[in-house]
């Protein structure tokens, strides 16, 4: 609702349009519309400065005058908002490590149960295409531009399934003590073995 009101407000009062319709929205869209003399609804607003030019000059004016306390409220929005991040983040990691540590046979077998998934696919993609070129030949054309627009859709698959089959590797070294290495690591290795 308030976010058409924040894009008329960029160019002319970006401060005030920055705390507009976060926490300190209310507050904010109060003095904004006693300053317009209208209700105070995105809707109200919204309507004022699109038809009256003068709308903008004069909330050009209140970021002017109201400087501080926006800058203030602009602060408490970005440590409002840096604080939920963290918070995710905090979650994520959380639910990861749960995830890690579980016992649960299917959780220990999920990237293996996609190998297998993503050959069974391709199995079946190709045994299908190799019958219907045998059965349906006139068909040819056409089965082989689906498959090809197929393509993309294996690609994400088949990449997801490397980077499994790279995590497993670096999680397996991890319980054995062993400090996974990335790609760069493992060059040096191998140039300062055969050095």
């Amino acid at each position: 609702m308030w976010e058409s009101v924040k894009s008329l407000l960029v160019t002319a009062a970006p401060m005030i349009g920055t705390v507009l319709g976060g926490p300190a929205g209310g507050a904010v869209g109060a003095m904004v519309a006693s300053t317009l003399g209208v209700e105070n609804t995105p809707e109200a607003i919204e309507q004022e400065l699109r038809n009256n030019p003068d709308a903008l000059l004069k909330l050009k004016q209140l970021e002017t005058d109201e400087r501080i306390k926006l800058q203030e409220l602009a602060l408490n929005h970005s440590k409002i908002e840096s604080e939920e991040r963290k918070l995710a983040i905090t979650t994520q990691a959380a639910t990861q490590q749960a995830e890690l540590a579980s016992n649960d046979a299917y959780v220990r077998r999920w990237r293996p149960t996609f190998g297998y998934a993503m050959c069974l696919a391709w199995l079946l993609l190709f045994f299908g295409l190799a019958f219907s070129l045998v059965f349906h030949p006139q068909q040819a054309a056409d089965i082989v531009n689906s498959i090809v627009a197929l393509s993309p859709l294996f690609s994400v698959a088949l990449a997801v399934l490397g980077i499994s089959i790279h995590k497993r590797s670096q999680d397996k070294q991890v319980v054995q003590g062993i400090k996974p290495t990335g790609l760069l690591g493992s060059l040096k290795q191998a140039i300062s073995k055969e050095v």
